[in-house]
Order: structure tokens, then sequence, then C-alpha cells
């Protein structure tokens, strides 16, 4: 069926009129968290609309964004550290909710995505399943200009571009830890925490890697915002 010129110029006021009227009742009545005209908030439950503001944002917004939310970064110099790697609008993590434990030097986006896991599922989860809060991360770091598992020759890691880090366990605030090498694949309470705790990951991280990738994991979580899109 084809429309004449007329009939197009009848009907455009009222497509606009609509999609007027629509923009007016969702920019009103949704949530904020839903609303894209308002300021990043990282404390607020993560929606599509967050992952849309990061990426259109830029650093800038997402560091406003952490330290709004508390987060306390010191941003670092951007250097030249070697042939592929990238050391460029990055911080290091000096004091979230928890402790880390220092060596945290990661792009903003990067940043974030731990802040927004750390908040909205990890230390729920940890108290939903475990009954006491996470106090400390135990890490294996995060910046690095190598290649893909230490590898002679190949692709630069995401590690290279400060784009990952790597979960090794967690202490909790009865003295008590949590391991990914000795508690992954358990029946008990930690091991289903850990199986929770990686999957929600997946929601914030472009891949997420562990034990059931390979056996170079076995003993920590790999989280990056790579290209790539794996959850194991």
């Amino acid at each position: 069926m084809r429309y004449s010129g007329k009939s197009l110029l009848i009907v455009a006021p009222f497509i606009i009129a609509a999609s007027w009227f629509l923009w007016k009742a969702y920019t009103r009545y949704s949530p904020d968290h839903y609303d894209i005209t308002e300021p990043l908030d990282l404390t607020a439950p993560p929606t599509f609309v967050t992952e849309l503001k990061l990426r259109i944002g830029g650093e800038e917004v997402c560091f406003a964004a952490l330290a709004d939310a508390g987060v306390r970064l010191e941003r670092l110099p951007d250097e030249e550290k070697g042939e592929g790697c990238e050391f460029k609008n990055v911080a290091q993590l000096e004091q979230s909710t928890i402790s880390w434990g220092g060596g945290v030097t990661l792009r903003c986006p990067m940043l974030a995505g731990l802040y927004m896991w750390e908040r909205h599922h990890l230390q729920p989860a940890a108290e939903e399943m475990l009954g006491v809060r996470i106090i400390r991360v135990e890490h294996y770091g995060s910046y690095s200009c190598r290649n893909i598992n230490n590898a002679k020759r190949g692709a630069r890691s995401q590690h290279a571009f400060a784009n990952a880090v790597d979960l090794a366990g967690f202490v909790l605030e009865n003295g008590d830890e949590v391991s990914v090498a000795n508690d992954w694949g358990n029946a008990g309470d930690k091991g289903k925490f850990l199986k929770r705790i990686r999957d929600n990951a997946c929601k914030r991280f472009n891949t997420v890697l562990g034990p059931d990738y390979n056996a170079l994991h076995n003993d920590h979580f790999h989280f990056d915002n790579g290209p790539s899109s794996v959850c194991r």
C-alpha cells in the first residue's frame, strides 16, 4: 500500500504528537534509574539505561558518578607502557564500600562495573546466603602489559588495557574466608555463593571466566570489558 505525499503530510503531525506524548510520559513517570535524562547514579539498581549512560557519557561522566557514589579514586597520568598496551583514562581504586587492598588500577567503566557488582550483587548475596557482610576482596591484580595467559606470543590480554581484574576470594566480617580455589563447586553455602556472584558478574562485565573455563582460572575469577562475550 502506497501513501501519497499529501497523506504523509496529514499523518506526520499525529505521529509527532504521539511521540512527544510518549516521551513526556516516560520522563515523568519512569523511575529515575530508567530516565535517560537523569544524571548517572551508580547507587540505583542497574538497568539498560545505566549501561547506556556509561557508554555515551564518556570518562568524565563515569568518574563523576563514582565520586558521587562515595568511591575514592586516584586518577593516574596517561603513560606509554609497551607495544600494544594502553594506559589511558585510568584510576587506582582506594576505597569503595569494602577494602580491595590496593593494586586495582583500571579504566573507569571497569571501576564502575566493579562498584555496581559489589553494591548490588556481591554484598546482598553475602548477607542473604552467608549471613554476614564482606569486608575485603582478595585479588591477583588488574593492569599488566602482557599477552593472554602470559603467553610469549599472541593477542594482548585485556589486562594490558587496564580493562580486567582477577579476584581470588573474600574475607567476611566474622573473619571467615571464601576462596575460589577451595570453595568453587562445593555443595555448601560458600560454593553456592560463588556460583551466584559469578552469574551476577556476567550482568556487569562482557567476559567472566572462572574454574569452569580452564585450569588457568581454577583459583580466581577474571572479569573484563573486552569485545568478547563469555560467561563461564
